[in-house]
């Protein structure tokens, strides 16, 4: 069967660690000359504001996740569930695809079910090291499941379908490092410290670092800060006696030039993250967000830290001093960060789309 004559569809929404791999993939698909892609998704999750940009086909069903507490809707769960299934089923006659890739969230849950109902090869794209539930309850069924960390294969114990392939990621092919550094203004000679929080930021983070700035100014470490929009305002005007060293900015789009601008960073654990700054070589300070399902950037983060990749700062113990203290501990120790950034190079699978993709066209060729 000819590549280009392949159609795909892709499940996984609800936050962007499920959604932007599941993207990813679907690109790179494109570049093959694969004829269709469809996306299913919800109204309720990014995948709703983010995939309209693009010109993936894009299909709603009525799936919602369960809330932290009792709700009208999580009383509808079952009933939502069995209607979800039934819209994916008619979706996956209608389409025709020749396999559907779950990338997580609950929105995979209906589309792999449809496709295992309707025999349509199915794929599992796990990002995290503690597994959604979805991939956990499904994974033996599906035809393949590739994961990002190693930690992830004793979830899936007794499978034969299980693949270490890594996540996939956005394009970082970039600048050099004083090319990078020139852009943001930053001295080639000082440290560069990176801090960001996701797209919304990470409040614990950035109240961190603005009391620790007067002790990062008098070590001349130098700060290229992503505060996230709704804290970016407050945390401005307080950075401005310190702007020779600290570039404040709401977002970073140019996340390939800030990787290769930095020294070292200090972010949130999630599975994307990781994955870029594992390519990147790039050490870290991570502070996992303690309210993610599951606890999974905890999973995440303690992955890292036990392949000695990474420094793991707790948020219930992230104040100006431990803060200080980790990053001094970088500074002042060039053979911890270098063993470091090895050890973060050595997790990284930069070919992650690739092999996935790969092993997907060698499924449907064979049928598993």
């Amino acid at each position: 069967m000819p590549e280009t004559s392949l159609k795909f569809i892709f499940a996984g929404g609800g936050t962007g660690g499920h959604l932007y791999p599941a993207i990813a993939l679907a690109q790179e698909l494109e570049k093959s000359g694969c004829s269709e892609i469809m996306f299913i998704g919800t109204s309720y999750g990014i995948e709703n504001k983010i995939l309209p940009n693009y010109n993936f086909q894009f299909k709603r069903i009525w799936m919602r996740g369960l809330q932290r507490k009792i709700t009208l809707t999580n009383l509808l769960f079952p009933i939502r569930l069995i209607v979800s299934i039934m819209q994916s089923v008619v979706i996956t006659l209608s389409f025709k695809p020749d396999a559907i890739i779950g990338t997580g969230g609950y929105v995979s849950g209906p589309a792999l079910l449809a496709g295992l109902l309707l025999g349509t090869p199915t794929v599992i794209q796990e990002q995290n090291s503690y597994p959604g539930l979805v991939n956990r309850l499904l994974g033996k069924k599906v035809k393949q499941v590739h994961i990002a960390f190693e930690d992830s294969a004793k979830y899936f114990q007794g499978q034969k379908n299980i693949k270490l392939s890594g996540n996939p990621v956005r394009n970082l092919s970039s600048m050099d490092k004083s090319s990078a550094r020139n852009k943001f203004n930053f001295d080639e000679n000082l440290p560069v410290l990176l801090v960001f929080g996701g797209s919304q930021g990470a409040r614990a983070i950035n109240n961190a670092v603005l009391a620790s700035l007067e002790e990062f100014s008098r070590i001349k470490l130098q700060i290229l800060w992503a505060t996230g929009q709704t804290e970016f305002d407050s945390i401005a005007p307080q950075c401005a006696r310190y702007k020779a060293n600290v570039l404040v900015l709401p977002y970073l789009e140019d996340m390939a030039s800030a990787y290769a601008a930095a020294d070292f960073a200090l972010c949130r654990a999630g599975a994307s993250t990781l994955s870029e700054i594992a390519i990147c070589g790039l050490p870290s300070i991570l502070v996992p967000y303690p309210f993610a399902a599951a606890n999974h950037q905890a999973f995440n983060a303690r992955s890292f830290e036990k392949s000695g990749a990474a420094i793991v700062l707790p948020e219930k113990n992230l104040n100006q001093e431990t803060l200080t203290d980790a990053v001094k501990g970088f500074l002042n120790n060039p053979d911890k960060k270098h063993l470091l950034s090895k050890a973060a190079l050595k997790n990284a699978k930069p070919d992650a789309t690739k092999e996935i993709i790969k092993d997907m066209f060698s499924l449907i060729k064979t049928g598993g």
